[in-house]
């Protein structure tokens, strides 16, 4: 008797209702059906043939009783995890997973030698891919690795029928990443670098657009925005400036962003601002190349706006402040540190002219009286709220302001707080009483802006006896650079009550070592004073200079300075992150850096100081002031107490008699 036909698993048809999680078995019989076509037409033999078969039955029936469906990935989690196969099964896996992808398999994993990618380069990509292999120092078996990720992608280009780079376009890369299949995002990632690179190599040669490149790069990070993304003001803005920005074309960008950012890598830069550099710059090229723009300062600051959404943190600011920089040294062919990026616009601005034109003008009476800088913000926030409330109002003049104008202001304007109420309506009253000097208004409409609250006395806080020992037993380890600065700083100000402004503003010529004394012009009151300097704060500070301070990276005169690039100024805040990190268990509500010049002062009370003497160490004009540094001198009150019966006050029982 005859022996019956073999039948293959894909030749037996499927039912035309099968559950919806067998679903994807049509397509596995039919790529199956074709990969075994395939091998029969490759005249295989029959090892290599039955094997193939063997594999794709067994996978199928595994997926079937695990219940999965197929994927590559789980075709490979099979065969490592259930093993051992065949040697053929893993080949026969990915030839599959080469029709589930393209269609056909791959020359790749062709049968039955896989041709490498590289015999089957012409020229000029061979040429190129061997002169950029050249220029790497890399071991011999991940030199082969990426030879093969290179030949790869070279290979897709030569079978589109191109054979001069400068024919390779944007639409051409993203066909290619988007077909490309890999077994993992990292593989796919580290697939994608290569591909960047030989790109990046072939355009500093001259022979493509620098922003093929970068593409691969940006695109795994989602970070490709073409012009048809941006709104239509935005895109009119854009065209309006396009024939400008050919004026600096984007291979002439391309040559500006490199020597930008080796001058910028020469300065010290951090690790993350250098990353932060080359990723804004790199990506406003891939922008502009993929739109045929040339660059221009409004376009670069139009895309940075629409980019704005895609940052988390201050990503966003890191890169204004590049941008920012970035123009500068096109401008005048060096990189300013120093200088910082002002992106936040002034609110007031937008106030209608008959606004601004007064509040200008009360600004600089303002500043001619010397009011300080934080102040003169506060008097123009205050001023622009009360402004807004009058256009709201449909005014069109200061003096249209009536006595109800100015209560509905009142009673509409909110706050947290009484306090800060009572602190906006106060500069508001005083730029009213302004517009009644010059006429504007009739004199006493000012009353009409009522006080929220009566001004309360508060408790003067000061650190405790534990917390300035804490203080001390640190001045006495300080170890690094940050540990000097910080120590040096807290004592300035417990030691010595000068407020944290005019800390970071102290000089290096401000300090008189033979006088053992400071010269401080202070902020607030523009008033110029000389203090002592106790001995353990001139070796805190001796000690910052000598191993704490940069001295030899920067022209910086100040005192304290930051201690990477650009080496620059510090905020006043820095004195309060100083005191953070000295008292890091600390947690008093409203108590800042603050309360050490009240310490200050509170123990040169303790000491005996009297109130002329302590005005002037606090560098106030007169002793008015001083109760608000002061906190109370318990052990000398309890000396001064009298008896009840000696202050003649009478009890509800009587008169008091002491036993």
């Amino acid at each position: 008797m005859a022996r019956p036909k073999d039948v293959r698993f894909y030749e037996i048809p499927l039912p035309k209702e099968i559950p919806k999680h067998e679903e994807w078995l049509r397509d596995y019989y039919e790529h199956s059906r074709q990969l075994v076509d395939y091998m029969s037409s490759k005249e295989a033999g029959s090892t290599a043939y039955h094997t193939t078969i063997n594999c794709l039955k067994e996978l199928k029936e595994y997926l079937l009783e695990k219940k999965q469906s197929y994927s590559i990935d789980t075709s490979l989690q099979w065969f490592e995890n259930n093993g051992p196969y065949p040697k053929g099964y893993k080949i026969t896996l990915l030839r599959l997973s080469d029709i589930y992808g393209f269609g056909e398999v791959q020359a790749v994993n062709a049968y039955p030698i896989a041709m490498p990618y590289s015999k089957l380069l012409q020229e000029p990509w061979n040429e190129l891919m061997e002169g950029y292999l050249g220029t790497l120092e890399l071991p011999e078996s991940y030199a082969g690795c990426v030879k093969t990720r290179i030949a790869r992608f070279l290979y897709k280009i030569q079978k589109q029928g191109i054979s001069d780079p400068s024919e390779i376009t944007f639409e051409l890369i993203e066909y290619y990443c988007h077909t490309e299949a890999h077994r993992s995002k990292k593989t796919g990632a580290i697939y994608m670098y290569s591909i960047g690179d030989i790109l990046l190599y072939m355009a500093d040669m001259g022979l493509c657009q620098h922003g093929l490149g970068w593409y691969p790069y940006f695109r795994m990070h989602d970070r490709i925005f073409d012009i048809t993304d941006f709104t239509n003001s935005q895109k009119a803005k854009i065209t309006a400036l396009a024939a400008e920005s050919m004026d600096f074309p984007a291979e002439d960008f391309a040559v500006a962003i490199e020597l930008f950012l080796n001058d910028y890598r020469a300065l010290g830069y951090s690790k993350s601002s250098k990353e932060r550099a080359a990723y804004t710059l790199h990506n406003l090229l891939l922008f502009l190349e993929m739109n045929s723009l040339g660059y221009h300062k409004r376009i670069a600051a139009i895309w940075l706006e629409h980019e704005k959404t895609y940052h988390e943190g201050n990503g966003w600011n890191q890169s204004a402040r590049v941008l920012y920089q970035f123009d500068i040294y096109c401008n005048e062919g060096s990189i300013i540190p120093q200088r910082l990026n002002k992106t936040k616009p002034v609110k007031c601005e937008s106030l209608p002219d008959w606004c601004k034109d007064e509040l200008y003008k009360y600004l600089d009476v303002k500043i001619k009286e010397g009011w300080a800088s934080s102040t003169i913000d506060m008097v123009r926030s205050s001023v622009t709220r009360f402004c807004e409330y009058l256009v709201k109002c449909d005014l069109s003049g200061f003096g249209q302001i009536t006595p109800e104008v100015i209560k509905g202001f009142n009673l509409t304007d909110q706050h947290s707080s009484a306090e800060g109420k009572n602190a906006y309506n106060s500069r508001i009253r005083k730029f009213i009483k302004y517009l009644e000097r010059k006429c504007i208004l009739p004199y006493g409409i000012h009353k009409a802006l009522l006080c929220s609250s009566e001004a309360r006395e508060k408790l003067v806080i000061t650190l405790t006896d534990d917390e300035k020992q804490s203080i001390m037993q640190k001045h006495d380890t300080c170890l690094t650079a940050m540990d000097l600065r910080d120590n040096a700083m807290i004592l300035l100000g417990m030691k010595m009550g000068i407020r944290s402004i005019d800390i970071v503003n102290l000089r290096l010529k401000d300090i008189d070592w033979k006088r053992q004394c400071i010269r401080i012009y202070q902020k607030k009151t523009s008033h110029e004073i000389v203090l002592p300097m106790p001995t353990e704060v001139g070796n805190a500070v001796y000690l910052y200079i000598k191993h704490g301070r940069p001295n030899e990276k920067t022209q910086n005169d100040r005192l304290f300075i930051k201690h990477r690039v650009p080496y620059d100024s510090i905020q006043r805040g820095v004195c309060l992150q100083a005191l953070g990190r000295a008292l890091p268990e600390r947690n008093v509500p409203g108590s800042g850096f603050h309360v050490t010049r009240r310490t200050y002062a509170t123990d040169q009370l303790r000491k005996g100081t009297k109130k002329q003497g302590l005005a002037d160490l606090l560098g106030h004009k007169d002793t008015t002031s001083i109760k608000h540094y002061l906190n109370l001198d318990d052990e000398r009150m309890m000396m001064c107490p009298i008896s009840l019966s000696e202050a003649g006050l009478l009890m509800k029982g009587g008169r008091y008699d002491t036993v």
